[in-house]
């Protein structure tokens, strides 16, 4: 069973005007995803410590996107970022 804790979470969020609502939602989501994603992924792996993780910045367009379709993209971010770490 994978244990993942997030500790402290930075985002930098430009021209989201009108969509400042969504975000809380669709981090959430994000985290969730990640979550179901990398159990699948670590959950039998040895138990490893990483004390932080820095993923590249997802460019999405809150107007056109979903969403779910900005979480999803938000989240393959942050796995791979995982990913770099534990390899």
């Amino acid at each position: 069973m994978l244990n993942l804790n997030i500790d402290s979470l930075a985002l930098t969020i430009t021209n989201a005007e009108g969509h400042e609502h969504r975000i809380r939602p669709i981090v959430a989501r994000a985290a969730a995803i990640l979550a179901e994603r990398a159990e699948g992924y670590y959950g039998e792996s040895p138990l490893r410590a990483v004390s932080s993780v820095d993923a590249e910045p997802v460019s999405v367009d809150m107007r056109t996107m979903t969403d779910e379709h900005v979480a999803q993209d938000i989240a393959s971010a942050w796995l791979r970022a995982l990913t770099l770490k534990l390899i």
